[in-house]
């Protein structure tokens, strides 16, 4: 039997809705399981007085703020990721002029152009890099296909027809473009679903596996699939043969998964990197399937490319390395904020990985851009209660066990502290005195917000903080937040508004956290111009 084209695409489209359905599911339990873990312990009594606890900062090496080091560091990986691509896209070219269209057709200057076309999910990369929103990442991917489509046109060996060239470009996009947006576009199920796909690419696979021997098998059957159809009839018999694989592949795919959880866990790969290597195999896929049929299984070259991805993880190690001591930053922020919040770890968070730790207490808001490999697992596992503390010493245990290391590509990881409802306020304690700068997203900020008012008296009075910036709009209570400062010595709090996060206000907030203009008063607002 042989296995043709277009079981492979069902395969594949099959296992992508497969795994966007159950990324859907787990995504919706694993935020129930968190609100009913948190709500667990009898919450502190809303009316009782805000106490400024006083924190003692752990001793350690005096971090480095520098937003020059970030922007370099920004720089680098943009280019790190833009050379990688194009670097796949020419091997790729190569390969497919050698054993797909002839090799009398590879010169220089063909594999180049071609390559640089392979290469469009370079707009992809930037995209996931940046953090930009799915509509900016189409529109830059359309732009850059229109700017192949120009180059093409120029370079072609005979004269095509626009519409010709249009269809080509699509074929190569189309596909690739579709899955991503299936895994990755809704904000529920994209931090999940990545995780999910070699699962269900297996178990799609195996079920349209035994349907091909069923078909290769239908004119002469096996006497127990006469059997099964008579007993439950065509359809349902046919659902069960294609489901029957997954009894024997359960325990292979649960593995692979548990194998990856582990190898996140062992720094093997970055989560940037993990969604990289994710989607530059879905385009290569894309590739390969529409020549399989009439070049045969040499169009499986097509995948060697992929290649490039952990060589390239393994040999910039030491140049997208960070350099001196990493800052860890707090974000605290107005819970029930999800839009806003999301938004601002998207284009301010992101950016500070390159350049220090994050750490912040565990919120269903954030589980879109904070879930990893880790979590997915232990959630399937049935044990995320032991993620949470339920006393100080396992606040201190917790913190015991955060991840300060750089991943392989020089960004830092996200620590969360899960926390009941009654053991909030230990673990802010304990998270800022690990801190040296705080972000805390004020915007509709009100005095009735208790947890807030703790959070500001607490880092008022924590001595060893170098910043604290504080993000507001036109709803925050800012009279009341004041006086919660009143504490704070001088030079440390800074102001931004922040009622939108555009371009220019993401780059201020960045500054401030990582100390551009320093010599600041306490107190005084940052405001973008206008």
């Amino acid at each position: 039997m042989q296995m043709n084209t277009g079981a492979i695409l069902t395969a594949m489209v099959l296992g992508v809705l497969l795994t966007g359905a159950a990324s859907w599911v787990v995504a919706g339990l694993y935020r129930r399981r968190m609100l009913a873990l948190m709500k667990r312990s009898p919450p502190p009594d809303p009316a009782q007085a805000v106490v400024s606890t006083r924190v003692r900062a752990q001793a350690r090496p005096a971090a480095t703020l520098d937003l020059a080091a970030n922007q370099r560091a920004s720089g680098r990986y943009l280019v790190a990721v833009s050379v990688l691509s194009l670097l796949i896209g020419i091997t790729q070219s190569v390969l497919a002029l050698l054993f797909i269209y002839g090799a009398e057709l590879l010169t220089v200057g063909r594999a180049l152009t071609l390559g640089v076309v392979y290469a469009w999910p370079m707009a992809l990369t930037w995209g996931l890099v940046r953090r930009w929103s799915w509509l900016r990442t189409l529109g830059a991917i359309g732009l850059y296909l229109l700017a192949m489509l120009a180059l093409t046109l120029w370079r072609s060996v005979s004269p095509q027809p626009l519409a010709t060239s249009l269809a080509w470009l699509g074929g190569l996009v189309l596909l690739p473009v579709m899955v991503t947006l299936v895994i990755g576009a809704s904000g529920r199920i994209r931090a999940v679903a990545p995780y999910l796909l070699p699962i269900f690419m297996l178990l799609a696979a195996s079920s349209v596996l035994a349907l091909q021997i069923m078909v290769s098998g239908a004119q002469d059957p096996p006497r127990g699939v006469i059997q099964l159809v008579g007993l439950l009839g065509v359809w349902p018999a046919i659902g069960l043969m294609a489901m029957a694989p997954w009894l024997l592949l359960a325990w292979p795919a649960w593995a692979i998964a548990r194998a990856l959880a582990r190898a996140y866990r062992a720094k093997r790969f970055s989560d940037l990197w993990y969604l990289l290597a994710a989607y530059w195999l879905v385009v290569l896929a894309a590739s390969a399937l529409p020549s399989l049929q009439g070049a045969g299984w040499i169009a499986l070259t097509q995948f060697i490319p992929w290649l490039w991805i952990p060589l390239a993880a393994w040999g910039l190690r030491g140049w997208l390395a960070p350099r001196g001591t990493p800052p860890t930053l707090l974000v605290l922020r107005v819970f029930q904020q999800d839009a806003g919040v999301q938004t601002l770890f998207d284009r301010v968070v992101e950016r500070w990985r390159l350049s220090g730790n994050t750490v912040l207490i565990a919120g269903t808001d954030l589980l879109s851009r904070t879930i990893d490999p880790d979590d997915v697992f232990t959630f399937l596992n049935g044990r995320l209660a032991d993620r949470f503390v339920a006393n100080e010493a396992q606040v201190a245990e917790r913190l015991r066990d955060f991840d300060f290391e750089p991943d392989p590509d020089g960004r830092y990881r996200v620590n969360e502290c899960y926390c009941f409802d009654s053991t909030w306020q230990q673990a802010l304690a304990a998270l800022v005195a690990q801190a040296d700068v705080v972000l805390m997203d004020l915007r509709g900020f009100q005095a009735r917000n208790q947890g807030c008012r703790h959070e500001l008296g607490v880092l008022a009075t924590a001595a060893h903080l170098q910043r604290v910036v504080l993000l507001f709009d036109a709803s925050t209570d800012r009279n009341t937040a004041l006086a919660d400062l009143a504490l704070a010595p001088a030079g440390r709090v800074v102001w931004v508004e922040a009622g939108r996060l555009e371009q220019q206000r993401v780059a201020q907030i960045v500054g401030a956290l990582l100390g551009a203009g320093s010599g600041r008063r306490s107190g005084e607002v940052v405001e973008a111009a206008r």
